[in-house]
């Protein structure tokens, strides 16, 4: 069993993942980037039995009909993206785990809201957007 800790800038909301990820990236997309105030946001995707907040709970923020965005209430940090559509998975804000570089993204989605000054130079598959 993989055990992958992280939480917030402050402290106050931490989390647990038991399990592998089913799937990392990089997302472009103009939520993500409002989101988090950055041209694009490494996440990776988990079933969301094996994620637990083990100090505190994010609170959520409904951002669209597609889902909702949970994060610090003290401290603002973004942590996790749960989708309406599939409620089984839950997305986690990469550089909020306590080893991010545990999760190398595997691809780039919503490409086609990229920043135009945003250059990728990697070779990982692109999708215009989402990859599903």
């Amino acid at each position: 069993m993989q055990v992958h800790e992280g939480g917030c800038l402050c402290g106050r909301v931490r989390f647990r993942s038991i399990a592998a990820p089913l799937d990392s990236g990089y997302c472009h997309c103009r939520m993500c980037q409002k989101n988090s105030g950055a041209p694009v946001v490494a996440y990776v995707e988990f079933p969301a039995t094996t994620i637990s907040w083990t100090g505190g709970v994010p609170n959520e923020y409904q951002s669209s009909v597609y889902g909702r965005r949970m994060f610090c209430a003290a401290c603002g940090s973004f942590l996790a993206f749960r989708s309406e559509q599939d409620p089984s998975t839950i997305v986690i804000n990469t550089a909020s785990f306590d080893v991010p570089s545990a999760f190398p993204p595997a691809k780039h989605i919503f490409t086609d809201s990229r920043v135009g000054w945003f250059e990728i130079h990697d070779s990982l598959q692109r999708y215009p957007a989402g990859a599903r």
